[in-house]
């Protein structure tokens, strides 16, 4: 992602009631980093497709989150993007939501994955956070299809995406650890998404990021 083009991302807000979403800085990264290493699940469970928790402990791994998120950014097309946003709750890093699409603006579809850390869990961010990225998907960008995964047995996740309208649609098979585990795959659609939308959801500085996402500045989601 070329400079100019990092400046205007860099202003987008989402914002609820109690949260804050954004993209980082450098140096926030690594108070992200901190608050990844001091725990987001425990150790006998691997909630991610790529098991890169089990890492917190390495000395490279503040550097190494860092370096994962600089080289989304780096990557950026409007064909193939990676919107991994910062969470703040009460002022302080809490977490990370992103929302990702492949040919956007032919398919019309994002996925989205979630973390807290573990001190701002069981406090209700885990449902509201998500919302912030919705209104972004089916209001800012105009998207019909979100899709979102995760592993069988998660009841927590498998409760926030219900409340939110998402439904199994499938499954899909996975190895974190090496071990393949199941993967249930929920959808939500534009009309399922417009039936439960209740959060308030305000969005600064998005349009003149519009392009970014392949899409044209005067675009609106509606």
């Amino acid at each position: 992602m070329e400079t100019e083009t990092l400046a205007a991302i860099l202003q987008l807000r989402l914002r609820t009631k109690r949260l804050e979403l954004r993209l980082p800085t450098r140096d926030e990264l690594v108070a992200f980093a901190e608050l990844a290493r001091a725990g987001i699940h425990p150790p006998e469970t691997m909630p991610f497709r790529i098991a890169w928790t089990d890492a917190a402990g390495e000395p490279d791994f503040v550097d190494r989150f860092i370096a994962y998120h600089q080289e989304q950014r780096a990557a950026w097309r409007p064909e193939r993007w990676v919107l991994a946003l910062g969470v703040w709750a009460e002022g302080k890093p809490a977490g990370s939501q992103s929302i990702e699409a492949t040919d956007f603006v032919a398919s019309s579809t994002v996925e989205t994955g979630s973390w807290l850390g573990a001190r701002f869990q069981r406090r209700g961010f885990g449902t509201e956070l998500p919302t912030a990225v919705l209104e972004l998907a089916f209001a800012g960008l105009g998207a019909e299809v979100a899709r979102s995964g995760f592993m069988a047995g998660n009841e927590a996740s498998e409760g926030v995406s219900r409340k939110l309208g998402y439904e199994h649609v499938g499954e899909a098979v996975v190895a974190p650890r090496g071990e393949p585990v199941r993967e249930l795959v929920y959808e939500l659609t534009r009309a399922r998404w417009h039936e439960t939308r209740r959060t308030r959801v305000e969005i600064e500085g998005l349009e003149p990021c519009l392009p970014l996402f392949g899409l044209a500045p005067e675009h609106g989601g509606g």
